[in-house]
């Protein structure tokens, strides 16, 4: 529409579980991983980037797959910083106008990711 970039934000979270070895050495244990995640780009002919909808069923989806799972599983050295670029990539092969993720291990402690 008018050439300028819009950012979209869309929060979803999962339940799972993870442990660290080495320097944390924290037992198994579980979080709920709430994120943040922004879309970046053009508007469309409609006037939006994407459907909110759209990107929420996909998320919703995603998180299917990790919910109470062990994440050490599925994400070696599952991190949430790991996490973080985890979902950042999972989201970038569907949506690739992804820009950045913020994803909370607990109210007060979160890492942001972008490319």
């Amino acid at each position: 529409m008018n050439g300028k970039e819009i950012k979209i934000s869309v929060k979803s979270q999962f339940r799972a579980s993870h442990y660290h070895d080495g320097a944390l050495d924290e037992p198994l244990h579980d979080h709920t991983f709430i994120y943040i995640a922004t879309l970046k780009g053009q508007l469309n002919n409609e006037g939006f980037l994407v459907d909110f909808r759209e990107v929420e069923k996909f998320l919703f989806e995603l998180n299917k797959s990790l919910s109470f799972k062990i994440l050490n599983e599925i994400i070696p050295n599952s991190t949430t910083e790991n996490v973080a670029i985890f979902l950042f990539n999972k989201i970038k092969e569907q949506y690739p106008q992804i820009y950045k993720i913020q994803v909370f291990e607990k109210e007060n402690y979160s890492v942001t990711y972008e490319e």
